[in-house]
Order: structure tokens, then sequence, then C-alpha cells
């Protein structure tokens, strides 16, 4: 959870060198660009348009970037819980 916080206080913060270098691959980035997914747009009449604005590139972008990190964060959960001695 901690992690969770971190990277979003991070991904809050506005500093152009680190706007194009880190955040674009903070996970949390990824995760609130997955709401585009779901917005519905609509016309003047109020009807709902159909299909999705957004390029799905960005999606399998952020896609590839939150498998990354899930692999990440297993094998170090694995890694970790392996060298315990759970037995003693």
């Amino acid at each position: 959870m901690s992690i969770v916080i971190v990277f979003t206080i991070l991904s809050e913060m506005n500093i152009p060198l680190y706007d194009r270098t880190i955040k674009p691959y903070l996970f949390t980035t990824h995760m609130v660009a997955w709401k585009g997914f779901f917005y519905v747009r609509s016309n003047e009449e109020g009807a709902t348009i159909k299909g999705i604005d957004r390029e799905f590139t960005c999606y399998f972008k952020s896609l590839s970037v939150l498998l990354i990190y899930i692999f990440l964060f297993v094998s170090s959960a694995i890694w970790i819980f392996k060298r315990k001695d759970i037995l003693s």
C-alpha cells in the first residue's frame, strides 16, 4: 500500500524533466490511464456516440507496463518468501 501511495504522490508532481523520464513508467500513471476506456461520449441531442476515441496503442502500452510491474512484484515476493526459514 505504501508503494501505491508514494507512486501516486510522485505521479502528481509536475516537474518537466521528471514528466518525460520517470512519470511515464510509474504504474499509477497507467492505472489512471485506463479510465478513458470507460468514457462515453454523447452528441448535442444527448445520444451516445458508439466507439472509443482513444487509440488502442495507448492501452497496449499501459497493459505492457502494468504486466511488467506485476511480474516484478510477484517474482520478488516469491523470491523473498522462498528465502524465509518458516520451519524454525
